[in-house]
Parts: structure tokens; C-alpha cells; sequence
């Protein structure tokens, strides 16, 4: 009841805002002060009709502006519920997991689930350029929270050589400041690779998922402002609660339309 009467009070039919507008406003709102949290319901149409006296069209419209913005979602059948909340990955910029979790207004933290010295294979040996024949390197894998909820696992390879004393320190926190404040490493720039995957049972387990739901696997390879590799991590992040998002920018000139060279 408490939120029809915020919601009729927000919605004013003299205004020369549109009212599917001023009520998908208004809904909006009661989810971002967690009047409405992640999972719950919705007011069906009817009830919202009949309370706040706006026809079917516009109601309908103002809950399909809220499911085109991925803030509610429809289950056939069952009713519109509130969406799970999104963690946004920008692309184009070295993602930093701490930042973008309090820039969304959730507190993170992690659980570290192993740490060992290990061999460096394939890719990690030749990426780090290390040996393969001894342990050189940190495998880290943690769980990456925001709120209460588990929204990506993460495994590190780290080289042993270039950070001694790493399996001591706390690693609750962002990695990036721990390697800048105790070993004085600062990030340059990253590549990372996306890829679709469904979760195995071993993965899902851990995140809290289904098996086999579906999930981005990123590999992300981090170098210092030298141009030297220092860290490649490897994360499964669900996707039902991810956004990827880019910047894109428009040509200037007819310059910017020539093809490259081949290589």
C-alpha cells in the first residue's frame, strides 16, 4: 500500500510530462531506494490501473520502458518482477572490480579461496615469461561479492619472483592497490578476451549458480606502466547480472574510414 501511495503521489496527470514517463519514473525510483528490491513483485497492471486511474495502454507502456532498461522482468505466466541488480563493465578502460562495485553503490569484498605456489603452463609460461619447471607463480582464486551476492570468480597468476611475501598479505581487497601500495607496481594497460560460456558444476557451485547457466569468461592480461606483464587473471562472471557497455565514437573525417593495412 505504502508503495502505490509513493507512487500516486509522484505521478501528476497536469503535467506536461508524459505519464507512462512519470510512472516508470516513479517505479524506478522506488527500486533505487529499495522501496522495491532485486526479486520482489510488482504491482500487477490491473491493481496499478485501478489505483492510480491511468488507463491499461499507459501502464503497459511504462512497464515496457522499465523492461527495455532491464530494470524489471517478465516471467509468462507469473507476474513482472524487479530485475537483479547489474554490475557494469565498461569496456575501453582497465576495469577495476572495487570501483565499479562502490560506483553502484554496494559494498565490495572478497573471499579468498586458495592461494599456492604453482607451475607456470601454456599460456601463463609464455605470457609471464617464466619457467615451467618450478613453482613461479601465485594462483590465487577468490570470490568477488558485491553486497551479499557472488558475482565473479576470479583466479590470478601471478609471478612468485617479482612479488615475494604476496601469500601473506590481506587480499580481501582490490589487488591493483595492494601490488601498487606493497610492491609500488602501477597498472599501464590491459587486454582482455571475452568469451560466452555455460558454468560447470564446479564453477557454478562456488558463484551459487545453476549448472550450466550462462556466464562470460574473461581472461585479462595486466602490464605495468614499463610494459611488462605482471598479472593475468581468468574470471567467470554471470550473466545475469553483467552489463558490458562501450564507448563508441563517431568518424570526424573521411580519413577515418580507410580500411587498415593488411597484416
Amino acid at each position: 500500500m505504502e508503495l502505490i501511495e509513493n507512487i500516486s503521489s509522484a505521478v501528476d496527470k497536469s503535467s506536461g510530462v508524459p505519464l507512462d514517463m512519470q510512472l516508470a519514473t516513479a517505479l524506478s525510483k522506488a527500486m533505487r531506494n529499495d522501496t522495491l528490491k532485486p526479486g520482489d513483485p510488482l504491482p500487477d497492471e490491473r491493481e496499478l490501473c485501478d489505483a492510480l486511474g491511468l488507463p491499461r495502454s499507459i501502464v503497459r507502456q511504462a512497464l515496457e520502458i522499465l523492461r527495455t532498461s532491464g530494470e524489471i522482468s517478465r516471467r509468462a505466466g507469473v507476474g513482472t518482477f524487479v530485475a537483479p541488480r547489474y554490475m557494469r563493465r565498461q569496456l575501453g578502460s582497465v576495469y577495476n572490480f572495487t570501483e565499479a562495485v562502490r560506483a553502484e553503490g554496494l559494498h565490495p569484498h572478497s573471499e579468498v579461496l586458495s592461494i599456492e605456489r604453482t607451475y607456470a603452463a601454456g599460456f601463463s609460461s609464455r605470457t609471464l615469461d617464466l619457467p615451467s619447471d618450478e613453482p613461479s607463480i601465485f594462483r590465487i582464486e577468490r570470490l568477488r561479492y558485491a553486497d551479499d551476492v557472488a558475482v565473479s570468480l576470479e583466479i590470478e597468476h601471478i609471478p612468485c619472483r617479482r612479488f615475494e611475501g604476496l601469500q601473506d598479505a590481506d587480499l580481501t581487497g582490490s589487488l591493483y592497490d595492494l601490488l601498487e601500495r606493497g610492491w609500488g607496481v602501477e597498472v599501464g594497460d590491459a587486454d582482455e578476451y571475452y568469451q560466452a560460456v555455460l558454468l560447470s558444476k564446479n564453477v557454478a557451485a562456488k558463484l551459487g549458480r545453476q549448472h550450466r547457466s550462462a556466464a562470460f569468461r574473461i581472461v585479462r592480461v595486466v602490464r605495468d606502466t614499463e610494459g611488462q606483464v605482471f598479472n593475468i587473471t581468468e574470471a567467470f562472471v554471470p550473466a545475469d547480472n553483467t552489463r558490458l557497455g562501450v564507448h563508441l565514437v563517431g568518424k570526424s573525417s573521411a580519413d577515418d574510414y580507410r580500411l587498415p593495412s593488411k597484416p
